[in-house]
């Protein structure tokens, strides 16, 4: 048997192999990853005591990709096109978009016309892939007016937005600016300029001021802007002439609640007036009584001074009770109390301004306040509650003996 013969043998060619059938479809591609190995077992080859429901959570590539950018991987892997599609030798705009799409190498300046270069970045758009959008959006910045690039931009908001990202991720303030300025989003364009100049200054605070005050009369003065975004970046400025006037290091370029916390810290007792008091600051910078209340919170319970705080947070009513007086939230306020380990008195102080009765047991069996709880039982009349509680207290210790005490009071007529 000759060789011809051999090969066209119908056994031969049953075993042989077939080249052709190595083009992966796109259903055979998405199923890669989901199948399992050849040889591979079912049986989990751990102890159960071990792993409990191993699973493996999968992402499907059609998650990732868009399908017109997945059939172009698949013609890829083929090898050739079919027959409906131009032949890539032919500089098209589908020919172009292809190789864009896989990562080759391609000549976009054949794309010589206006219609061309509107039909390539359309092509882009709607395949919906970033890289290629922004090889075409670039094209075209460097090909055609940035007049008539603006026009193709603001009618094609996902192209727009990658060039947006673009710029300011490579810190392109000045065509950022143009382009947002020239669509009409001037307050946008104001607020990347002041984020820019304050990421990029350092600690220089004179000429952080200068760029700023420079930004505020030629960006923020114009109409449309937000009159929020205004007042932002005036306070800061006016934060910047504090700190260039205090002249301390350590308070260069720090928020405004950091530098309260330093004068509280180390300016406490300076009078209304002085630039470092903190009642100065406050005025100055406008800080709500919420941010003051917490800021002097903290910075006074951490340094233990507990005095300053109970004479800040509390006071006597009418009747000569001591009664909380603050702007936080009382159970934010018991919170923090709890963690900057306050006292029992004060934490009961707290706990006594609540009206609801409910609410004021919850919290007290929360924080373990033996004297509120001890109290809100008794106003309820429970004898059953308070007599539990009673075993669950240190034998002898001074919220045992007074819950032994209501326990034992003939005038309460308990519900139980």
């Amino acid at each position: 048997m000759d060789d011809d013969d051999y090969w066209n043998n119908s056994e031969t060619k049953a075993k042989a192999f077939s080249f052709d059938d190595d083009v992966l479809s796109t259903q055979e591609i998405l199923a890669i990853g989901q199948k399992p190995y050849s040889g591979q077992s079912n049986d989990v080859p751990f102890s159960s005591t071990i792993v409990n429901n191993t699973k493996r959570n999968l992402i499907p590539l059609n998650t990732l990709i868009s399908p017109k950018v997945l059939d172009l991987i698949v013609l890829a892997q083929s090898g050739k096109d079919p027959k409906d599609k131009i032949p890539e030798n032919i500089d098209t705009t589908v020919a172009t978009l292809k190789r864009l799409i896989l990562g080759r190498s391609c000549f976009l300046h054949v794309h010589r016309s206006l219609k061309s270069k509107t039909e390539l970045l359309d092509g882009a758009v709607a395949l919906g892939d970033g890289n290629a959008i922004l090889s075409v959006v670039l094209f075209l910045i460097q090909t055609l007016n940035k007049k008539v690039v603006h026009e193709l931009l603001s009618s094609r908001p996902l192209a727009l937005n990658h060039y947006i990202s673009y710029l300011r991720s490579e810190c392109k303030i000045t065509e950022l600016t143009d382009l947002l300025t020239m669509l009409g989003r001037s307050p946008e364009a104001a607020v990347y300029q002041f984020q820019h100049i304050v990421k990029t200054q350092g600690n220089s605070v004179d000429g952080l001021l200068r760029k700023l005050n420079n930004v505020l009369s030629n960006h923020f003065n114009q109409p449309g802007i937000d009159t929020h975004s205004t007042k932002m970046l005036t306070d800061y400025i006016k934060l910047l002439e504090w700190q260039k006037y205090v002249n301390k290091t350590e308070l260069n370029n720090k928020s405004v609640l950091e530098c309260l916390t330093h004068c509280c810290q180390l300016h406490w007792h300076e009078g209304a007036g002085n630039m470092m008091s903190p009642l100065t600051l406050c005025q100055r910078q406008q800080i709500t009584p919420l941010q003051y209340d917490w800021v002097v919170l903290n910075v006074h319970a951490n340094s233990n001074k507990w005095d300053i705080v109970e004479s800040l947070f509390t006071k006597k009513d009418w009747l000569g009770r001591t009664t909380v007086s603050s702007h936080i939230p009382i159970e934010t306020l018991l919170s923090q109390l709890n963690e900057l380990q306050a006292s029992k008195r004060m934490m009961a102080t707290c706990l006594n301004k609540i009206q609801n009765g409910d609410e004021k047991l919850r919290l007290a069996y929360k924080y373990k306040i033996h004297s509120v709880v001890i109290e809100s039982l008794l106003k309820q009349k429970d004898r059953t509650a308070l007599t539990n509680y009673k075993m669950t207290l240190s034998p002898q210790s001074e919220e045992y003996i007074l819950a032994e005490n209501t326990l034992r009071e003939p005038s309460i007529k308990w519900k139980n």
